[in-house]
């Protein structure tokens, strides 16, 4: 943990200083002067790994519009810390550049990769768990009309048992060609198998729909040993969540 707490005092002092100003420079700065590793990068985020610690990661959050911290926040919380389908996160950290702009860090726990190749599933079989990509395809159908904000899903599910009859409707999922529209039907055994986590995603969906969009993309789950766990199921935040 030595290097990235040195690493973290080190940019508030540069960022006081006002020599860093952007979010370019705070990557910049790792990836020259510390010894924390690039693993991965996506839209709004970029990960480290951090020598002597095989189970922690690093997560950058370097977007102003993203809303990952109120998830994680969410997942910080006491009564959600021990929930075996968030994320451990360790710790929190914020820098405010000369910018302005805040840039927030997290120290957390290292899953493992969801789909056989390491790659974004994009259709049920690109998932260890071929049940699961089904039970996946129809709550990524499900939950894609709620982008829009007018369309909230906490007003049309209201209960953890509404949210399981609802995907349990028979549906087309959204990643279909026109010719395999065949209503997927997701059978009890596939619910019962994965009571816990769709409680848990209720509950999370339930938090997002007050505070951005709901994003539960492939690439938004991974695993700890066998158990699935929700990674970051919110993409924009709104312009004015409520506080967390």
């Amino acid at each position: 943990m030595e290097p990235y707490l040195d690493a973290i005092k080190e940019i508030k002092e540069l960022a006081d200083a006002e020599e860093i100003h952007r979010v370019d420079d705070v990557s910049i700065y790792l990836e020259r002067f510390t010894d924390l590793d690039l693993i991965a990068t996506g839209i709004y985020a970029e990960v480290y790994e951090m020598p002597g610690e095989p189970d922690k990661v690093v997560k950058l959050c370097n977007s102003k519009i993203d809303g990952y911290y109120l998830f994680a926040r969410w997942c910080m919380r006491p009564e959600n810390q021990h929930n075996p389908h968030v994320p451990t996160i360790h710790r929190e950290d914020t820098v405010e550049l000369s910018s302005g702009r805040i840039v927030r860090f997290y120290v957390m726990e290292r899953l493992e990769d969801i789909s056989d190749d390491g790659t974004e599933p994009t259709r049920p079989s690109h998932f260890h768990d071929y049940d699961f990509g089904k039970l996946w395809g129809t709550l990524r159908t499900l939950t894609l009309p709620f982008a829009d904000p007018k369309k909230q899903f906490n007003e049309q599910i209201q209960t953890a048992d509404e949210f399981v009859e609802q995907i349990q409707e028979p549906r087309s999922h959204f990643y279909m060609n026109a010719d395999e529209r065949k209503p997927v039907v997701i059978d009890d055994q596939i619910i019962d198998d994965h009571e816990a986590l769709l409680n848990t995603l209720f509950e999370v969906l339930s938090f997002v729909d007050e505070h951005g969009v709901m994003d539960l993309h492939g690439g938004n789950y991974m695993l700890r040993g066998d158990t699935i766990v929700i990674t970051d199921p919110i993409s924009h935040k709104y312009a004015n969540p409520i506080a967390s």
